[in-house]
């Protein structure tokens, strides 16, 4: 079965292929959607058992096109995955909104945790998602908390098997994926997941959080735009 939402897709352009954060849905880009009608978020596939990030990248990139140009990328952790896939369909260029290039680039945090790896299969993601949804709804988490609250509302959404795999190859990350194409990089100055400090973008969002696709929607979509205007220029 084909993961790429083609509904309205403007064929007749280069598309743009976005992987959303953690076990997140396409929502996470629903600015980005409505402004660029080349953009489509690839579904995430479940996890095949003791799948690993590479051939899970190479089950991904089979359903996707190789024979044409095209930008891909995505937001946090769907942007290393977006990476490994790179290195299957060799896209024009990559972009990456609020991820890292390489495992060096990590924060020490999750470096430190690797070797609880395994236990992250014993976290009660469900019923950490039931009472999530239960702040979100009782505005225990105030809307003025923008970043804060986009992350809950994803984690709420997400699909408890694919976020605890995610989870793992996140951690046991180790291998940077050999990318031979541009990587364009946007990046939230006051990112506390991945931090700003461990990594390079080309571009920096001052106020900025980690989830910068939904609290700086015109700063994101701009900076795809400018991107995708800059390598398919219209004729």
């Amino acid at each position: 079965m084909n993961n790429l939402d083609t509904n309205n897709l403007d064929t007749t352009r280069p598309p743009i292929l976005l992987f959303s954060g953690l076990a997140a849905n396409a929502d996470v880009f629903a600015a980005q959607r409505s402004a660029l009608p080349q953009l489509r978020v690839v579904a995430w596939k479940r996890p095949l058992d003791r799948e690993t990030l590479q051939a899970y990248a190479h089950r991904l990139a089979a359903d996707l096109p190789s024979h044409l140009p095209m930008i891909l990328g995505g937001a946090s952790f769907g942007g290393i995955v977006a990476l490994h896939v790179a290195e299957v369909l060799k896209p024009t260029l990559v972009v990456l909104i609020g991820s890292v290039r390489s495992p060096d680039e990590l924060p020490r945090y999750i470096k430190l945790l690797r070797p609880l790896r395994f236990l992250v299969a014993l976290i009660p993601v469900t019923i950490f998602q039931v009472l999530t949804n239960c702040a979100l709804e009782l505005g225990l988490i105030p809307k003025r908390w923008r970043n804060l609250a986009g992350i809950a509302k994803q984690f709420v959404e997400s699909d408890p098997v694919v976020f605890k795999w995610s989870l793992q190859q996140l951690l046991d990350w180790r291998t940077t994926p050999n990318v031979t194409c541009p990587i364009h990089q946007i990046h939230g100055g006051r990112d506390r997941i991945l931090p700003l400090r461990h990594t390079d973008p080309v571009t920096m969002i001052p106020n900025g959080g980690h989830v910068i696709s939904l609290s700086h929607p015109d700063e994101a979509t701009e900076f795809l735009r400018k991107i995708y205007e800059q390598d398919f220029p219209s004729s």
